[in-house]
């Protein structure tokens, strides 16, 4: 079924550097991540074809009134799915934190989408191709954001192991770091 998806191959190729630099092991969350975007932006395109249809009898006040109403889900959804980084999920938890992110990047586009395509019913005809260049712009770097984000998975855990050892180990040599990053002990 993916081989005919158009978005399969638009992520791909949105993606393809990814696949030169990654490891074996983070090409899965990677694969895994282009089947959550092409949910996202098949669901985004039944949303657009509702709201096209709307659209096309609403009278200009209430396009404007839709594009007031939408800048705040835009921002809110925006900062909350931006606000959520990978890096603080316990590995455990990737299931969920894909999840979390899946539904926060669909509240994100939809209300995008809707408030870029009213924007676009209330513009002239020759300003369209700069909403596209944004919209799409847009789009692409949230994906490409929410992978490398999604590559730092367990980073937290990481650190947080290493810190402990470091500490067992300078104990162990009788050195006491300090909260203001000075250094006691053997000298």
């Amino acid at each position: 079924m993916w081989r005919l998806d158009p978005f399969h191959w638009m992520l791909k190729g949105v993606l393809r550097n990814f696949f030169d630099i990654i490891s074996w092991q983070e090409v899965s969350f990677v694969n895994d991540n282009i089947v959550k975007h092409r949910k996202v932006l098949w669901l985004n395109v039944g949303s657009a074809i509702l709201v096209i249809i709307t659209l096309r009898s609403a009278e200009s006040a209430i396009v404007g009134s839709l594009i007031n109403a939408l800048i705040a889900p835009v921002m809110v959804m925006g900062t909350a799915w931006f606000a959520v980084s990978f890096g603080g999920v316990p590995t455990k938890l990737m299931k969920v934190a894909m999840s979390i992110t899946f539904w926060l990047f669909t509240a994100f586009t939809v209300s995008l989408t809707t408030m870029f395509l009213a924007v676009g019913f209330v513009s002239p005809l020759t300003i369209w191709p700069v909403l596209l260049l944004v919209y799409m712009s847009a789009i692409i770097s949230c994906i490409l954001y929410d992978t490398v984000d999604g590559l730092k998975v367990g980073l937290d855990d990481a650190q947080l192991k290493h810190s402990r050892a470091a500490l067992l180990y300078y104990k162990s040599q009788g050195i006491t770091p300090q909260e203001d990053g000075d250094v006691e002990g053997k000298k």
